[in-house]
Protein backbone atom coordinates (compact mmCIF):
# COMPACT_ATOMS: atom_id res chain seq x y z
CA UNK A 1 0.00 0.00 0.00
CA UNK A 2 3.22 2.36 -0.49
CA UNK A 3 3.33 3.93 -3.21
CA UNK A 4 5.69 4.50 -5.19
CA UNK A 5 13.93 13.21 -12.42
CA UNK A 6 16.58 14.80 -14.94
CA UNK A 7 20.35 16.19 -14.19
CA UNK A 8 23.36 18.05 -15.98
CA UNK A 9 27.15 17.54 -15.93
CA UNK A 10 29.32 20.34 -14.84
CA UNK A 11 33.40 20.09 -15.04
CA UNK A 12 33.88 22.42 -11.73
CA UNK A 13 37.37 22.35 -9.72
CA UNK A 14 37.35 21.45 -6.04
CA UNK A 15 36.93 25.22 -4.87
CA UNK A 16 33.99 25.63 -6.29
CA UNK A 17 31.96 22.17 -4.93
CA UNK A 18 33.41 23.17 -1.49
CA UNK A 19 31.88 26.64 -1.77
CA UNK A 20 28.76 25.79 -3.09
CA UNK A 21 28.07 23.34 -0.52
CA UNK A 22 29.14 25.98 2.12
CA UNK A 23 32.16 24.44 2.99
CA UNK A 24 34.82 26.55 1.83
CA UNK A 25 38.28 26.81 4.12
CA UNK A 26 38.33 30.52 3.18
CA UNK A 27 36.64 33.29 2.31
CA UNK A 28 36.92 35.00 -0.55
CA UNK A 29 37.21 38.77 0.04
CA UNK A 30 33.93 40.64 -1.53
CA UNK A 31 36.29 44.40 -1.92
CA UNK A 32 38.04 46.44 -3.98
CA UNK A 33 41.89 45.03 -5.39
CA UNK A 34 44.39 45.70 -2.27
CA UNK A 35 47.73 45.53 -3.58
CA UNK A 36 48.75 44.55 -0.25
CA UNK A 37 46.99 41.28 -0.65
CA UNK A 38 48.39 39.60 -3.58
CA UNK A 39 45.97 36.95 -3.21
CA UNK A 40 43.17 38.46 -3.73
CA UNK A 41 40.70 37.51 -6.88
CA UNK A 42 37.28 38.25 -8.29
CA UNK A 43 34.92 35.32 -8.03
CA UNK A 44 31.38 34.22 -10.04
CA UNK A 45 29.04 31.73 -8.42
CA UNK A 46 29.76 28.47 -10.91
CA UNK A 47 26.58 27.13 -9.62
CA UNK A 48 24.82 30.32 -11.57
CA UNK A 49 26.41 28.94 -14.52
CA UNK A 50 24.94 25.94 -13.90
CA UNK A 51 21.84 26.83 -14.08
CA UNK A 52 20.34 27.12 -17.35
CA UNK A 53 23.60 25.66 -18.92
CA UNK A 54 23.29 22.91 -21.96
CA UNK A 55 25.33 21.41 -19.04
CA UNK A 56 22.57 20.78 -16.54
CA UNK A 57 20.51 19.78 -19.94
CA UNK A 58 22.43 17.26 -21.31
CA UNK A 59 22.96 15.46 -17.19
CA UNK A 60 18.95 15.74 -17.13
CA UNK A 61 18.96 13.88 -20.49
CA UNK A 62 21.63 11.34 -19.22
CA UNK A 63 19.71 10.67 -15.81
CA UNK A 64 16.30 10.64 -17.32
CA UNK A 65 16.82 7.78 -20.20
CA UNK A 66 20.06 6.31 -19.86
CA UNK A 67 21.47 6.25 -16.33
CA UNK A 68 19.05 5.07 -13.27
CA UNK A 69 22.16 5.22 -9.91
CA UNK A 70 23.23 8.68 -9.11
CA UNK A 71 27.02 9.36 -8.61
CA UNK A 72 28.32 11.23 -6.00
CA UNK A 73 29.42 14.35 -8.71
CA UNK A 74 25.83 13.85 -9.79
CA UNK A 75 24.38 14.16 -6.33
CA UNK A 76 26.58 17.23 -6.00
CA UNK A 77 25.25 18.95 -9.28
CA UNK A 78 21.63 18.34 -8.37
CA UNK A 79 22.13 20.22 -5.12
CA UNK A 80 24.25 22.88 -6.36
CA UNK A 81 21.54 23.80 -9.03
CA UNK A 82 18.65 23.36 -6.41
CA UNK A 83 20.40 26.06 -3.70
CA UNK A 84 19.88 28.65 -6.35
CA UNK A 85 17.41 28.00 -9.15
CA UNK A 86 14.74 30.37 -9.27
CA UNK A 87 10.84 28.34 -9.56
CA UNK A 88 10.19 29.55 -12.63
CA UNK A 89 13.17 28.33 -14.37
CA UNK A 90 12.42 25.66 -17.06
CA UNK A 91 14.73 23.04 -16.16
CA UNK A 92 13.28 22.44 -12.66
CA UNK A 93 10.85 20.56 -13.52
CA UNK A 94 12.50 18.08 -15.53
CA UNK A 95 15.68 18.23 -12.60
CA UNK A 96 12.59 17.70 -9.95
CA UNK A 97 11.57 14.86 -11.59
CA UNK A 98 14.41 13.30 -12.30
CA UNK A 99 14.96 13.21 -8.55
CA UNK A 100 11.57 11.91 -7.78
CA UNK A 101 12.28 8.84 -9.95
CA UNK A 102 15.90 8.48 -9.10
CA UNK A 103 13.92 7.64 -5.35
CA UNK A 104 13.26 4.06 -6.55
CA UNK A 105 16.38 3.04 -6.09
CA UNK A 106 17.79 2.07 -2.17
CA UNK A 107 21.18 3.37 -3.17
CA UNK A 108 19.81 6.70 -4.52
CA UNK A 109 17.87 7.73 -0.89
CA UNK A 110 20.94 7.01 0.71
CA UNK A 111 23.39 9.32 -1.95
CA UNK A 112 20.25 11.77 -1.74
CA UNK A 113 20.16 11.69 2.43
CA UNK A 114 24.18 11.61 2.36
CA UNK A 115 24.63 14.58 0.14
CA UNK A 116 21.80 16.44 1.84
CA UNK A 117 19.38 16.94 -1.25
CA UNK A 118 16.62 14.92 1.14
CA UNK A 119 16.92 18.11 2.73
CA UNK A 120 17.00 20.57 0.64
CA UNK A 121 14.13 19.42 -0.83
CA UNK A 122 12.24 19.41 2.11
CA UNK A 123 13.08 23.30 2.41
CA UNK A 124 11.62 24.31 -0.70
CA UNK A 125 7.92 23.00 0.22
CA UNK A 126 7.13 25.69 2.40
CA UNK A 127 7.98 28.50 -0.52
CA UNK A 128 6.80 26.32 -2.93
CA UNK A 129 3.14 27.03 -2.21
CA UNK A 130 2.93 29.71 -4.99
CA UNK A 131 5.09 28.01 -7.49
CA UNK A 132 3.71 26.99 -10.88
CA UNK A 133 1.25 23.82 -10.57
CA UNK A 134 3.39 20.84 -12.33
CA UNK A 135 6.55 22.03 -10.59
CA UNK A 136 4.66 22.46 -7.12
CA UNK A 137 3.38 19.09 -7.65
CA UNK A 138 6.42 17.13 -8.53
CA UNK A 139 7.64 18.68 -5.53
CA UNK A 140 5.59 17.23 -3.47
CA UNK A 141 5.65 13.67 -5.16
CA UNK A 142 9.19 13.86 -4.76
CA UNK A 143 8.81 14.28 -1.09
CA UNK A 144 6.11 11.51 -0.63
CA UNK A 145 8.78 8.94 -2.60
CA UNK A 146 11.32 10.01 -0.24
CA UNK A 147 9.12 9.46 2.55
CA UNK A 148 9.08 5.85 1.20
CA UNK A 149 12.57 5.29 2.88
CA UNK A 150 11.93 5.03 6.71
CA UNK A 151 15.73 6.16 7.45
CA UNK A 152 14.55 9.78 5.95
CA UNK A 153 11.77 10.37 8.55
CA UNK A 154 13.84 12.33 10.67
CA UNK A 155 14.56 14.95 8.21
CA UNK A 156 10.61 14.25 6.38
CA UNK A 157 8.81 15.01 9.91
CA UNK A 158 10.20 18.99 9.11
CA UNK A 159 7.46 18.92 6.25
CA UNK A 160 4.94 17.61 8.07
CA UNK A 161 2.58 20.66 8.45
CA UNK A 162 3.47 21.61 5.00
CA UNK A 163 2.06 18.20 3.46
CA UNK A 164 -1.15 18.65 5.66
CA UNK A 165 -1.92 22.33 4.30
CA UNK A 166 -1.80 20.98 0.92
CA UNK A 167 -5.25 19.17 1.83
CA UNK A 168 -6.57 22.35 1.35
CA UNK A 169 -5.55 22.90 -2.06
CA UNK A 170 -7.92 23.45 -5.10
CA UNK A 171 -5.72 20.94 -7.29
CA UNK A 172 -7.15 18.03 -7.19
CA UNK A 173 -3.67 16.47 -7.54
CA UNK A 174 -2.15 17.85 -5.04
CA UNK A 175 -3.97 16.67 -2.85
CA UNK A 176 -3.82 13.10 -4.15
CA UNK A 177 -0.20 13.39 -3.51
CA UNK A 178 -0.45 14.94 -0.18
CA UNK A 179 -2.62 11.87 0.92
CA UNK A 180 0.41 9.92 -0.98
CA UNK A 181 3.09 11.62 1.44
CA UNK A 182 1.09 11.60 4.31
CA UNK A 183 0.42 7.68 4.03
CA UNK A 184 4.01 7.13 3.68
CA UNK A 185 4.79 9.22 6.45
CA UNK A 186 2.09 7.66 9.03
CA UNK A 187 4.00 4.10 9.26
CA UNK A 188 5.00 4.77 12.11
CA UNK A 189 2.90 7.80 14.03
CA UNK A 190 4.63 8.77 17.08
CA UNK A 191 2.96 9.93 20.10
CA UNK A 192 4.30 13.45 19.96
CA UNK A 193 3.01 13.29 16.17
CA UNK A 194 -0.20 12.70 16.89
CA UNK A 195 -1.73 16.81 16.93
CA UNK A 196 -0.07 16.61 13.58
CA UNK A 197 -1.76 14.07 11.73
CA UNK A 198 -5.30 14.81 13.89
CA UNK A 199 -6.32 17.74 11.04
CA UNK A 200 -6.05 14.69 8.60
CA UNK A 201 -8.96 12.91 9.47
CA UNK A 202 -11.98 15.01 8.42
CA UNK A 203 -10.28 15.34 4.95
CA UNK A 204 -9.94 11.61 4.76
CA UNK A 205 -13.42 11.18 5.89
CA UNK A 206 -14.89 14.29 3.55
CA UNK A 207 -13.10 12.03 0.49
CA UNK A 208 -13.52 8.51 1.33
CA UNK A 209 -16.47 8.55 -1.26
CA UNK A 210 -15.60 10.86 -4.26
CA UNK A 211 -18.48 10.54 -7.19
CA UNK A 212 -19.80 7.38 -5.58
CA UNK A 213 -16.64 5.56 -5.51
CA UNK A 214 -14.39 4.22 -2.64
CA UNK A 215 -11.44 6.81 -2.34
CA UNK A 216 -8.45 4.26 -2.14
CA UNK A 217 -6.26 6.96 -0.83
CA UNK A 218 -8.27 8.14 1.56
CA UNK A 219 -8.55 4.93 2.40
CA UNK A 220 -5.49 3.65 2.26
CA UNK A 221 -4.49 7.02 4.77
CA UNK A 222 -7.08 6.00 7.28
CA UNK A 223 -5.61 1.88 7.66
CA UNK A 224 -2.47 3.94 8.71
CA UNK A 225 -4.13 6.27 10.95
CA UNK A 226 -6.01 3.42 12.67
CA UNK A 227 -3.20 1.39 13.11
CA UNK A 228 -1.82 3.89 16.16
CA UNK A 229 -4.37 2.80 19.06
CA UNK A 230 -3.65 6.50 19.88
CA UNK A 231 -4.93 8.09 16.96
CA UNK A 232 -8.33 6.21 17.26
CA UNK A 233 -10.70 8.14 19.66
CA UNK A 234 -9.77 11.33 17.36
CA UNK A 235 -11.09 9.25 14.16
CA UNK A 236 -14.38 8.02 16.28
CA UNK A 237 -15.03 11.71 17.50
CA UNK A 238 -15.13 12.91 14.01
CA UNK A 239 -18.14 13.53 11.92
CA UNK A 240 -19.36 10.18 10.04
CA UNK A 241 -19.92 9.81 6.92
CA UNK A 242 -23.03 8.81 5.08
CA UNK A 243 -23.69 5.52 4.25
CA UNK A 244 -20.07 4.25 5.96
CA UNK A 245 -20.59 0.69 5.82
CA UNK A 246 -21.29 0.71 2.04
CA UNK A 247 -17.40 0.27 1.68
CA UNK A 248 -17.61 -3.25 2.79
CA UNK A 249 -20.21 -3.89 -0.49
CA UNK A 250 -17.70 -3.71 -3.20
CA UNK A 251 -16.30 -5.55 -5.81
CA UNK A 252 -13.42 -4.16 -5.72
CA UNK A 253 -10.14 -6.35 -3.78
CA UNK A 254 -8.22 -3.66 -3.12
CA UNK A 255 -10.79 -1.42 -1.53
CA UNK A 256 -12.48 -4.39 0.34
CA UNK A 257 -9.22 -5.53 2.23
CA UNK A 258 -8.20 -2.02 2.91
CA UNK A 259 -11.94 -1.30 4.36
CA UNK A 260 -12.06 -4.62 6.18
CA UNK A 261 -8.53 -4.25 7.69
CA UNK A 262 -9.48 -0.57 8.51
CA UNK A 263 -12.41 -1.17 10.57
CA UNK A 264 -10.54 -4.35 11.98
CA UNK A 265 -7.93 -1.76 12.93
CA UNK A 266 -10.09 0.29 14.84
CA UNK A 267 -12.36 -2.18 16.97
CA UNK A 268 -9.57 -3.66 17.83
CA UNK A 269 -8.48 0.00 19.48
CA UNK A 270 -12.30 0.05 21.32
CA UNK A 271 -11.23 -3.49 22.29
CA UNK A 272 -8.04 -2.88 23.46
CA UNK A 273 -8.04 0.79 25.25
CA UNK A 274 -11.78 0.01 26.60
CA UNK A 275 -12.96 2.62 24.76
CA UNK A 276 -16.74 4.13 25.66
CA UNK A 277 -18.35 7.37 24.09
CA UNK A 278 -17.30 8.87 27.93
CA UNK A 279 -13.30 8.47 26.44
CA UNK A 280 -14.36 10.34 23.05
CA UNK A 281 -16.75 12.78 23.64
CA UNK A 282 -13.99 14.96 23.69
CA UNK A 283 -13.09 14.64 21.04
CA UNK A 284 -16.34 15.17 19.50
CA UNK A 285 -16.31 17.82 15.83
CA UNK A 286 -20.32 18.47 16.03
CA UNK A 287 -21.10 21.46 16.83
CA UNK A 288 -23.87 20.59 19.35
CA UNK A 289 -21.83 17.32 20.49
CA UNK A 290 -24.39 15.19 19.67
CA UNK A 291 -22.71 11.27 19.75
CA UNK A 292 -24.94 10.06 17.13
CA UNK A 293 -22.88 12.01 14.57
CA UNK A 294 -19.81 10.47 15.70
CA UNK A 295 -18.16 8.07 13.09
CA UNK A 296 -17.86 6.20 16.65
CA UNK A 297 -22.08 5.95 16.65
CA UNK A 298 -22.16 4.95 13.24
CA UNK A 299 -19.60 1.87 13.82
CA UNK A 300 -21.02 0.78 16.78
CA UNK A 301 -24.34 2.13 17.92
CA UNK A 302 -27.21 -0.67 17.08
CA UNK A 303 -28.07 0.44 13.40
CA UNK A 304 -24.24 0.46 12.63
CA UNK A 305 -23.25 -2.76 14.33
CA UNK A 306 -25.79 -4.88 12.86
CA UNK A 307 -24.80 -3.74 9.94
CA UNK A 308 -21.48 -4.22 10.82
CA UNK A 309 -22.11 -7.95 11.43
CA UNK A 310 -24.11 -8.89 8.69
CA UNK A 311 -21.71 -7.48 6.54
CA UNK A 312 -18.76 -9.42 8.22
CA UNK A 313 -20.95 -12.27 8.28
CA UNK A 314 -21.10 -12.30 4.56
CA UNK A 315 -17.77 -12.27 4.29
CA UNK A 316 -16.43 -15.65 6.27
CA UNK A 317 -17.27 -17.36 2.64
CA UNK A 318 -15.06 -14.60 0.65
CA UNK A 319 -12.91 -16.20 -1.99
CA UNK A 320 -10.13 -13.72 -0.35
CA UNK A 321 -9.13 -15.56 2.19
CA UNK A 322 -7.31 -12.31 3.74
CA UNK A 323 -10.83 -10.82 3.32
CA UNK A 324 -12.17 -13.62 4.91
CA UNK A 325 -9.47 -14.08 7.94
CA UNK A 326 -9.89 -10.59 8.78
CA UNK A 327 -13.33 -10.56 8.90
CA UNK A 328 -13.69 -13.42 11.10
CA UNK A 329 -11.36 -11.57 13.50
CA UNK A 330 -13.46 -8.53 13.45
CA UNK A 331 -16.16 -11.04 14.46
CA UNK A 332 -14.67 -11.87 17.51
CA UNK A 333 -13.19 -8.53 18.53
CA UNK A 334 -16.14 -6.73 17.72
CA UNK A 335 -17.88 -9.64 20.12
CA UNK A 336 -15.20 -7.89 23.30
CA UNK A 337 -17.01 -4.51 22.44
CA UNK A 338 -20.09 -3.86 24.65
CA UNK A 339 -23.16 -2.35 22.76
CA UNK A 340 -24.25 1.41 23.05
CA UNK A 341 -27.79 2.12 23.95
CA UNK A 342 -29.47 3.87 21.06
CA UNK A 343 -29.31 7.91 21.61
Amino acid sequence: MKNDGIHHFCDFNQIYLDSCEGYSKKAVPQKDPDESNPEWRITVNPAAELVGSPRLRALIDRLYHHQKLLTDFDAKQILSALQCMDPTAELLLPLLTVLSNATAYPSNQLLMREFRLTNRVVEMLPDSKHWPRSTRVILLQCIANMAVSSDNMEVMKLALNHIVSRLTSEDEMEVVVAMQALTNLSINIRKEQIPKFVPVIPHCLNRLWVRGEVNLNALRLLVNLSCCPDMVPYLLGNKSVSGLLRILDTDREEVLIRAVTWILCTTSAVDALNLTYDRIAEHNLDPFHNPSHTLYFSIYGPKGREELETQARHLLNHANKDVASKSARLLETLANVSPIMSL
